[in-house]
């Protein structure tokens, strides 16, 4: 993972510091003391030479089996904490370094404006698979570190090409900026610029959101039954003028359907307001359970509900009714310490048949409605026209 900002390198930082100190109290009291950079120089042979196996297995293998997530930002740090003890003083002799230890042959272009490093025959990464992220941390903290050393000035480069991208060489870019240091800026662009950018979208961003949300609460008022979540009659009423006109194109029958809730007034009575009205959103919920998608169905009154279903025959609703008002007996709706079973009158209303408008089927539904409740609880009745 490549570091982009400041903050990034000082979580790093952190991070490295942090985990030095659990090392130490994981060691007990005794230190360990390590080789130095120019013991392990004086020491080696100059004809050593490393498995290219083992050089991967320690940054791709081992090292993120311990550090995880971070093992690229740590060992690009590590990486330019160590170029200081190498004594390169010179891009000629940091070429020299990397030929010499087998990393590949580096192109470096320094300039007042910029910093450019093409690295070829990458040991870390050439002919491994492309994963999609730059992998050369190691090299880049150690080029870094050794041009901060020649330039006196901070660098911090970012892997732009890599075998890991599916390049075929690895490039790492820094530019020259107004705080004396050469750093990588997003399509030239200062870090600091981005995140004003950024911030002020984000801004921007939830203002639309929040009149978004305001706009939909609004139009959620309009169309909406605050109670119980469903149509109001008005939504309800443009929606099925809507479905009368696709009928009438089609020659497909509606049912318009009027539900009356029996003896609702009991719940009120035995629970008061407030129960009855959670017993109306539990058995408004469970009422469009049974429905199709495609129905329509609105609160019409305090216990009345209105259904609206479209390409629906008389005989095709007597059935689907029939199933809904069975499913809604069996529904039990706990409130206040009792349980209710409610069961629904019905009137319903077809279109060609008893009417065009969706007012006049409306009337007609409930004026059936009205009727068939005088002979008992959970009837279904269909509009006949008076004499018939």
């Amino acid at each position: 993972m490549a570091l982009r900002s400041h903050e990034e390198l000082s979580l790093a930082t952190i991070f490295t510091r942090a985990l030095r100190s659990l090392l130490a109290l994981t060691s007990g009291e005794e230190r360990r003391a390590w080789p130095s950079a120019s013991d392990i120089r004086a020491t080696t042979p100059p004809d050593a030479r490393t498995p290219t196996a083992l050089f991967r297995y320690l940054q791709y293998c081992i090292l993120p089996e311990v550090l995880g997530a971070s093992a690229g930002p740590a060992m690009y740090l590590a990486a330019k904490r160590f170029s200081r003890d190498l004594g390169l003083s010179s891009i000629q002799a940091l070429k020299d370094w990397f030929r010499a230890m087998e990393l590949g042959e580096l192109e470096v272009e320094l300039d007042e404006e910029r910093v450019l490093v093409k690295l070829t025959h990458c040991l870390s990464c050439q002919r491994l698979p492309a994963v999609g992220a730059p992998l050369c941390d190691l090299e880049r903290g150690i080029i870094d570190g050794v041009l901060e050393g020649i330039t006196g000035r901070e660098v911090l480069t970012k892997e732009t090409l890599c075998w890991g991208l599916g390049d075929t060489v690895c490039q790492f870019e820094g530019y020259s900026g107004p705080d004396a240091a050469y750093l990588y800026r997003e399509n030239g662009f200062h870090p600091d610029v981005q995140r004003r950018l950024l911030a002020q979208l984000a801004d921007q961003a939830e203002v639309a959101l929040e009149n978004l949300r305001l706009i939909d609460e609004r139009k959620a008022h309009e169309t909406r039954d605050p109670l119980t979540g469903l149509y109001n009659f008005r939504t309800l009423r443009e929606r099925a003028a809507f479905e009368i006109e696709r009928a009438k194109r089609y020659e497909r029958k509606i049912a318009f359907a009027m539900l009356d809730l029996d003896a609702f007034q009991r719940v009120n009575d035995e629970v008061g307001r407030e129960g009855g009205d959670e017993v109306l959103r539990h058995w408004a919920a469970a009422l469009t359970a049974q429905l199709r998608s495609c129905d329509l169905i609105c609160r019409y009154g305090a216990d009345e509900f209105l259904v609206v279903l479209p390409e629906t025959a008389d005989q095709q609703a007597d059935a689907a009714l029939e199933r809904v008002l069975a499913a809604m007996r069996e529904l039990a709706i706990e409130v206040g310490g009792r349980s209710y079973a409610l069961t629904a009158s019905v009137g319903v209303a077809t279109y060609p048949d008893d009417g065009n408008d969706p007012d006049e089927l409306v009337a007609k539904a409930a004026t059936t409605m009205y009727t068939v409740r005088v002979g008992g609880p959970g009837r279904i009745g269909f509009y006949s026209a008076p004499g018939t």
